[in-house]
């Protein structure tokens, strides 16, 4: 957990290409706004809740009153191939519980220190404030933390009972491949190898591994690598040849060139995005 509070808006709740290595999960009490995401308005509602997973470009919009509970989840470790966020397509909105607000009202009770200073996310949405917000909750006692955290997966709780898994495969054979490569994002893995430790051939493998999650191996493990890739230019400030060999890529060059056509812009322009 990152931030947690209540906001109270009136028409200054307006910011553009919004891209976080972060989720958000709000529960509106009052007033009207929207989100957009790839072009379309989402309308917010008074008394239900709406969660926007990292990495997630939005824009938000806002003509009047609006007051919201929010919280700023990370996910750390979403190369392990166990993370929540990481491996679930989430419903945007979902309706609110009166429990639900109670939650909220414990969760900033207890973290009154965690609450946000500026409502602007060029302001705290950067790399030097989320290493300092982690470090923050590291240091906090394990009882505190224990706590908030218990509240945070009964609210994270409701959207995944709504939720589908981004790569659902029955097959007991790709689900330990998904889960070699998740846990292995650093290394250089062979398609070849997958297969035979899936006791397949590498082009029945191959077909079988795309019929059951949509795309190949390569682009799968190429997906997760890019993940955190983009989650570590971000938060840390190992250099992107560091980053890059971190990955598996012993050509920084190469892993430039991936990284820009899978993300869309280069790791230096897209860590600048952080620290502005």
């Amino acid at each position: 957990m990152l931030n947690v509070g209540f906001a109270i808006h009136d028409r200054d709740w307006n910011f553009e290409k919004i891209n976080s290595p972060f989720t958000r999960i709000y529960f509106v009490t009052e007033g009207k706004a929207a989100v957009s995401i790839n072009a379309q308005i989402h309308e917010l509602t008074p008394g239900n809740m709406y969660i926007i997973p990292a990495f997630t470009e939005h824009t938000d919009i806002c003509t009047g009153i609006f007051k919201h509970f929010y919280v700023h989840l990370y996910e750390e470790d979403v190369d392990s191939g166990d993370g929540i966020i990481g491996n679930y397509d989430f419903p945007f909105e979902i309706p609110g519980q009166p429990i639900d607000r109670m939650l909220f009202e414990s969760l900033c009770e207890h973290n009154s220190s965690m609450a946000l200073k500026f409502a602007d996310p060029r302001i705290y949405d950067n790399k030097h404030s989320l290493i300092e917000c982690v470090r923050l909750n590291r240091n906090r006692p394990l009882f505190d933390r224990l706590e908030s955290m218990g509240i945070i997966f009964q609210l994270l709780g409701r959207f995944v009972k709504n939720a589908k898994p981004k790569y659902q495969t029955k097959d007991p054979r790709i689900q330990s491949s998904l889960k070699a490569i998740s846990a292995n994002t650093g290394e250089t893995i062979r398609v070849d190898e997958l297969a035979s430790q899936a006791c397949m051939s590498t082009d029945h493998f191959i077909r079988l591994f795309k019929q059951e999650v949509g795309c190949t191996p390569a682009r799968f493990l190429i997906d997760r690598k890019m993940m955190k890739a983009k989650l570590m230019l971000a938060s840390e400030s190992l250099s992107t040849k560091e980053i890059a060999y971190a990955l598996g890529y012993d050509d920084v060059s190469y892993f430039t060139r991936i990284f820009k056509k899978h993300v869309g812009t280069t790791p230096k322009h897209y860590r600048n995005s952080f620290n502005t």
